[in-house]
C-alpha cells in the first residue's frame, strides 16, 4: 500500500485538475467529486474507525472515481491529466488491483479469525455448559 500513499498527493492534484478543467464535462466532475465526497463523508460502507480497512474503502472508491472520469475523457485529454501528475494508466489500474487485493486479504484473514475465534468460545461455553450441568457431590 505504500506505493498508493505516496501517490495520494499526485492523485489530489489530479482530481482537483478535473474538476477545475473547463473541457471536462459535468458528468466526469461529478464522478470525481462523488468520489471525493465519499472519501469526506461520515457515512461508509466500512467504517472508518477500523483500522486500514476502514481507510482502504475510501481510497478504492476514491481511486475509481477518478479511473471512471478518465474513461469518460477524450483520449488525449485524459492522458494529458494522467501526465501532468507523474501518472499513467498503468499506475492507475495497478493501485486499484493493489486495494483488491489487500481487501481480499484483509477479508480471508479475517474470516479465519472469525471462525477460530468463534469455535474457541463455542468450545468454552461447551466446557462450561458441561460443568454447570454435572452433578454436585
Amino acid at each position: 500500500m505504500l506505493p498508493i500513499i505516496s501517490r495520494l498527493p499526485a492523485y489530489t492534484r489530479l482530481a482537483w485538475a478535473i474538476i477545475r478543467d473547463s473541457r471536462v464535462g459535468k458528468r466526469q466532475k461529478a464522478l470525481v467529486f462523488g468520489g471525493v465526497a465519499y472519501l469526506v463523508s461520515p457515512i461508509d460502507l466500512i467504517p472508518g474507525f477500523i483500522p486500514v480497512v476502514g481507510q482502504l474503502d475510501d481510497l478504492t472508491i476514491a481511486l475509481w472515481a477518478l479511473r471512471a472520469a478518465l474513461r469518460r475523457l477524450p483520449t488525449d485529454l485524459a492522458a494529458e491529466h494522467l501526465e501532468a501528475q507523474g501518472l499513467s494508466w498503468e499506475i492507475l489500474d495497478a493501485d486499484l488491483a493493489r486495494t483488491r487485493r489487500a481487501g481480499g486479504l484483509i477479508a480471508r484473514t479475517a474470516f479465519h479469525f472469525g471462525l477460530r475465534f468463534a469455535g474457541s468460545v463455542g468450545s468454552a461455553l461447551v466446557g462450561l455448559g458441561r460443568r454447570l450441568l454435572q452433578p454436585r457431590s
